[in-house]
């Protein structure tokens, strides 16, 4: 899912280039997160299973690293977040504590004050982009595609940047816009939007997940949408509408 992803992410940044990170999640207690990062840190099971699980000393190593690499962000006093109490805590944890990046999961939990949702969100990610600027940090939005409906042959398209519920803003401001899809086989990240060249580019990455410690890994394909074409036809490209391409 989203978020097991993010995590994956999270991680692989944490281990290789020693980044911190503020945590907003929603949808997963603090106690409940640092078991899911836990597996993926040590490539073994919180819990009983069929597989043996981490040992003690695993779980402490991990557990000590996550304490040296991720704050949690809770909103203890019950109340509802907006994204300027949001922006308030991960200010504070980039100042006192040297975070680099940080995720908020997901955004609908997020309160609208008193505006239309696609004002709100449009709002919202003006102040993230200018506060992600004046700290120099990354902040990855999860956010929940709106209803999606079958095709005729009862499959459903993969929802990229403009399907995402409450505003097209999503699209419009997002520097780097990705979709992960379950696939037949595969877990597909599709990058719908790459504002910067250097960044990313459009196309479809294929990994495999392990439901066992919730690990990505193992990149089984890749492809391109450009990557099969002569450069003659590239030109033919322009004006397409990008959603229609599979």
């Amino acid at each position: 899912g989203k978020s097991e992803f993010i995590d994956q992410i999270m991680v692989n940044l944490a281990q290789k280039e020693k980044w911190k990170f503020a945590v907003c999640s929603f949808e997963n207690p603090p106690q409940l997160h640092i078991s899911k990062l836990c597996e993926k840190i040590t490539g073994k099971p919180f819990f009983e299973g069929m597989t043996p699980r981490m040992t003690e000393q695993e779980m402490s190593d991990a557990v000590g690293f996550i304490n040296d690499h991720f704050v949690f962000l809770e909103s203890k006093d019950g109340g509802l977040s907006t994204i300027d109490s949001i922006i308030d805590r991960i200010k504070q944890a980039v100042f006192r504590l040297g975070c680099r990046g940080a995720v908020i999961d997901p955004y609908n939990f997020i309160e609208h004050q008193g505006q239309e949702e696609h004002q709100s969100i449009s709002m919202m990610l003006t102040k993230i982009t200018s506060f992600c600027k004046a700290a120099g940090i990354h902040i990855w939005f999860v956010a929940h595609p709106a209803k999606m409906y079958p095709r005729e042959d009862g499959t459903y398209a993969v929802p990229k940047g403009m399907s995402i519920s409450g505003s097209a803003a999503w699209f419009a401001k997002a520097d780097l816009g990705i979709t992960v899809h379950r696939g037949d086989n595969d877990v597909e990240v599709h990058c719908w939007k790459s504002r910067f060249k250097w960044v990313g580019q459009q196309g479809v990455a294929k990994l495999k997940y392990d439901v066992v410690n919730g690990t990505y890994s193992g990149e089984s394909a890749s492809q391109n949408i450009l990557a099969d074409l002569p450069s003659s036809d590239v030109s033919k490209l322009r004006g397409v509408d990008w959603y229609d391409v599979d």
